[in-house]
Order: structure tokens, then C-alpha cells, then sequence
């Protein structure tokens, strides 16, 4: 082999690196790009979150505070409960319609 020769040979072989470093060069910069925009989505993702965890945080206060006034009542057990008598009562008065005050007053008396 010619010195000639030699030459061609490390040219093609210098020109092939620099080839290879270019499409590095660009496959870094495109992965560098991706990784700002995931980065980014990230961000989104952690406020998302944030907002949700505070949102949760408000329901769970509600629920707590409804569970707390239920508590307050008492006992719900024995609460509106009707024998059969009282039931016929208020339905029988349902259909008829008090007409007056004193019909109201006298069915809430006799069944309170």
C-alpha cells in the first residue's frame, strides 16, 4: 500500500468520524430538547398534583365535619320511627287535607 493510499484511507476515515460526531451532535441536541419538554411536563404534573391533594384535603374536611354533625345528633336508631297506627294516621290525613290550624295541631299532638 502507497502512501498515496494510506492517505485516502485516514481522509475516508477522518471524514466518517466527523460524519459520526455530527449525528451525535444532533441526536444530543434532540434528546436535550425532549428532555426540557418532559422536564416541563413534570412541572404540570407536580401542580396537577398539588391542586388535587389540596382539593382532597377540602373534601375529607367536609366529609369529617358532616360525620361530626351526624354524631351530634345522637342516637339515629329510634329517630322517625312509626308504628303501623301512626303510619295510617298520617296517611289518612295526607289524603284528607287539613283544612285548619287546629287539625295540624291536633294531629301533631297525637302523634308526637
Amino acid at each position: 500500500m502507497t502512501q498515496v493510499e494510506e492517505t485516502r484511507l485516514h481522509a475516508m476515515r477522518i471524514q466518517k468520524a466527523m460524519t459520526l460526531i455530527g449525528h451525535l451532535r444532533d441526536s444530543y441536541r434532540e434528546l436535550e430538547s425532549r428532555y426540557r419538554m418532559v422536564e416541563t411536563h413534570n412541572l404540570e404534573l407536580q401542580e396537577l398534583l398539588d391542586k388535587v391533594s389540596a382539593d382532597q384535603q377540602v373534601v375529607e374536611e367536609a366529609i369529617e365535619s358532616a360525620l361530626e354533625s351526624l354524631e351530634a345528633l345522637g342516637d339515629l336508631d329510634s329517630f322517625g320511627t312509626m308504628d303501623l297506627s301512626e303510619l295510617e294516621d298520617a296517611e289518612q290525613y295526607t289524603i284528607d287535607g287539613a283544612s285548619s290550624e287546629e287539625e295540624l295541631d291536633t294531629f301533631e299532638s297525637e302523634n308526637l
